[in-house]
């Protein structure tokens, strides 16, 4: 009853699949010009491929099943007599073997129809990106008569559309723009006054310096080139979420001010990053070495090429608003491109780098020169012969992507800076750390490694997405990719095939040596700069590296199809075997992980473990060594310091506290007992004054008064030379106070007793040697 049911379900889903098939393909006849429409056609049916695979991977089971209870039943006898209720259960099995055969049948058609499709709308997206490159138009049509009507009445028409949504929303939404507006614009520079108040040293350039680092140079200008461009980003985000969200933005107007943001965000971000790059006005803070001259120049030069870049996707836009006009489209595109050619030209011609006195400035290099002239000129000579489509996409990847890439770079030398041993330690966001959180040198280089790999894994992760919505690619498409390699790769259900062989191969070669990789970086760049022992660098290393292969290992059969379930009952197997042999081997490696991993103690700590103190000196995988104060040296297995107390006199700090007894006789003045031991802990350096010593009166004692000091020590390794101190001083201070400090002793009352209750004598032997004690010559060693 229950497959019947979940039958019943599958067949509706099936439908409901054939009829989205049917819709898709029906819309994708009508936006095979629309590339925005293609890529949402495209992701609907990615999901409905999914769904159609995930119908039959549930169905599919249930085939095995019912095959299986037709052979418990077995074959129908030939001379009847089958009881009625297994006839009845043989025909339902029948009959529910053609329903399911024939879903996955319907599943496995859809399936190809929806492959089918998806290399359809691929193959219409590629045709339409290629004609828009390889178009030829006439410009010289472009630029007659029609251009100037054209030019007037789209004006006219945007005028009108923007004047009177401005109406509208003036109107009936002043309050609620007035508030959108102030919000964004309140948002935005608190934003910014809170990043130079907190920030300000690292994002502001020191006219006065005269040699700045080229860490402090990188990161001042990256910082001063991210920081504006996130507060005017974040006042364009919030005011066109706001606008929306209160009903302000229409939607083709929102189109047009959506282009109208981000132009200004990347003409903004251009020129920040153009001034950190060349700083013109401040020499000392160029990251490029070059004239004064030529940093102006090329300042300007790149912002010009962002402005025209800019102009021309916003005139775009306002196309899309009152509706498309070639001759204007033609025009826009030529002459965009050929203004950008023109500027690479200039860049190309431009001498950057000082020389002598008296000669010239020295020019690119030869190759560098070479690519932005030909470049340059492939812009020009592609608008001039009618190509410019192919002209105009060139030139905008060229500015943006240049912008984005620029930034990237900046980023990834900013963090490859960072992370360089003692590079944050010695800078001025070093100093303020080191004030502020009160870290020491290596803490702050540690910081300083894990800034920069955070940097990078941040770099990476924004602009690479970035670089592919510039270059033509959807966020639809993007999500897709990203989706599918999480969510695609399974386990134990692919087919054993060559190419899965190689795949496996390569990933675990792969795996291997990024493992090799990742242990000469982290030995090289990170254990060795923590200060560690080497036997714990050496236990986190191998570690580390059969950790890596050991994935590697799993992944590469993964990829290769095999069945991880299989290899576990195997493994299972060996490992109970191998377990028996290697139980107390094992137990002290897991405790060793555990050690490395809780830090109960480290080296150089002074710890009392299993009867034995000393200092620990080092922290291997499977035993620990120590120290003790004789000089010898103990190897306690990690099991026994794991599974048994141990005291950590240095865990935390090295502060701790001495107790001292004195005792004095019966005949002396407590409290000037206690001035004295008080003035002892008081006149020693070091003893600490906070927290404060104290003397207790601790007992009456069979010979003396017992008292107790106890003071606090700093460092605790000292406590054998204080307490030895501190008793020398006792000493001549009390036998100068006249104060005596008693030893133990009885007192033996004789009674004298008649003959009669005389206790008897003992003879003692006539022999002269009796009591003498002989020395025997004999060596022999006491166990």
């Amino acid at each position: 009853m229950a497959w019947a049911q979940q039958l019943d379900k599958i067949e509706n889903a099936v439908e409901r699949y054939d009829r989205e098939l049917v819709l898709i393909s029906d819309a994708f006849d009508e936006a095979r010009n629309n590339d925005g429409k293609l890529v949402a056609l495209n992701e609907r049916l990615r999901l409905l491929g999914k769904e159609i695979i995930a119908a039959g991977v549930e169905l599919s089971p249930r085939v095995a099943e019912i095959r299986a209870r037709l052979d418990q039943l077995g074959p129908v006898p030939e001379q009847g007599g089958e009881p009625q209720a297994l006839q009845d259960q043989r025909a339902e099995l029948a009959e529910e073997r053609v329903r399911v055969n024939t879903l996955l049948g319907k599943l496995e058609e859809m399936s190809i129809r929806a492959n089918s499709l998806a290399n359809e709308i691929s193959s219409a997206r590629r045709d339409l990106f290629t004609s828009a490159l390889s178009k030829r138009y006439d410009i010289t049509a472009a630029f007659g008569s029609d251009l100037l009507v054209d030019l007037k009445d789209r004006r006219a028409d945007l005028v009108s559309k923007v004047s009177s949504w401005f109406s509208f929303a003036w109107r009936f939404k002043s309050r609620a723009m007035a508030a959108a507006t102030i919000l964004s614009l309140a948002a935005a520079l608190l934003f910014l006054v809170f990043a130079r108040k907190m920030f300000g040293e690292v994002i502001r350039r020191d006219p006065e310096a005269e040699e700045p680092g080229y860490f402090a140079r990188l990161t001042v200008g990256f910082s001063g080139t991210l920081v504006p461009a996130v507060g005017v980003w974040l006042f364009f985000v919030l005011i066109y979420a706001l606008y929306a969200y209160f009903g302000v933005m229409r939607g083709d107007i929102g189109v047009v001010f959506l282009n109208l943001f981000i132009g200004i965000g990347a003409i903004i971000l251009v020129w920040r990053l153009a001034e950190a790059v060349f700083a013109p006005r401040l020499p000392a803070w160029r990251l490029v070495r070059m004239s004064d001259r030529a940093a102006l120049a090329l300042k300007w030069l790149v912002v010009a090429m962002a402005v025209l870049t800019v102009a021309d996707g916003m005139v775009s836009a306002m196309l899309e608003l009152v509706g498309d006009s070639l001759p204007i489209t033609v025009a826009k595109s030529l002459i965009s491109s050929v203004a950008v050619g023109v500027i690479l030209l200039i860049i190309a011609a431009v001498r950057p780098f000082p020389v002598s006195e008296g000669r010239s400035d020295g020019r690119w290099s030869a190759w560098f020169r070479l690519l932005l002239s030909l470049t340059g000129l492939m812009l020009i000579l592609a608008a001039l012969t009618g190509y410019v489509g192919f002209a105009e996409f060139v030139s905008k990847q060229l500015v943006i992507t240049g912008a984005v890439v620029a930034t990237m770079y900046l980023g990834y030398l900013a963090a490859y800076a960072i992370s360089r041993e003692h590079a944050l330690a010695h800078s001025r966001i070093g100093e303020r750390l080191r004030a502020a959180l009160e870290l020491s040198e290596p803490q702050i280089d540690q910081l300083g490694l894990f800034a920069g790999i955070l940097l990078t894994l941040t770099i990476l992760a924004i602009g690479v997405p970035v670089l592919f919505l510039l270059w033509g690619f959807k966020w639809i498409d993007i999500r897709g990719w990203v989706l599918g390699a999480l969510t695609e790769f399974s386990v134990g259900s692919i087919t054993i095939s060559i190419t899965g062989i190689l795949a496996g191969i390569i990933v675990f070669f792969i795996g291997f040596y990024a493992t090799r990789l990742f242990q000469r970086w982290l030995e090289g760049d990170v254990l060795s700069r923590s200060k560690m022992d080497v036997g714990v660098r050496n236990s986190i290393k191998t570690a580390v590296g059969y950790g890596g292969v050991t994935i590697a290992g799993l992944v590469g059969v993964s990829a290769a199809g095999l069945d991880l379930s299989q290899l576990a009952l195997v493994a299972g197997a060996l490992s109970l075997g191998i377990g028996f042999g290697l139980q107390n081997i094992v137990s002290n490696f897991v405790s060793g992980l555990i050690l490395l991993a809780e830090r109960p103690f480290k080296v150089g700590d002074w710890i009392e473990a299993g009867g034995i103190s000393g200092t620990v000196k080092s922290i291997n995988v499977r035993a620990t060594e120590i120290e003790t104060f004789q000089r010898k040296t103990m190897i306690l297995p990690n099991s026994d310091l794991i599974n048994s107390a141990v005291g950590n006199w240095t865990h935390r700090n090295t502060l701790g506290r001495i107790e001292i007894p004195v005792g004095v006789s019966y005949d002396s003045d407590p409290k000037l007992v206690r001035e004295l031991l008080m003035d002892i802990a008081q006149d020693h350096p070091r003893i600490l004054s906070n927290p404060e010593p104290f003397v207790v009166f601790s007992n009456f004692g069979d010979s003396s008064l017992d008292f107790e000091l106890r003071a606090y020590l700093a460092d605790i390794n000292y406590m054998l030379t204080v307490s030895s101190e501190v008793r020398f001083a006792v000493f001549e201070r009390f036998k100068a106070a006249g104060i005596e400090i008693p030893f133990p002793q009885r007192d033996v009352n004789l009674r004298i007793v008649n003959d009669a209750e005389a206790m008897p004598t003992t003879v003692v032997p006539g022999d002269s040697e009796f009591g003498v004690i002989k020395a025997s010559r004999r060596k022999e060693r006491e166990d």
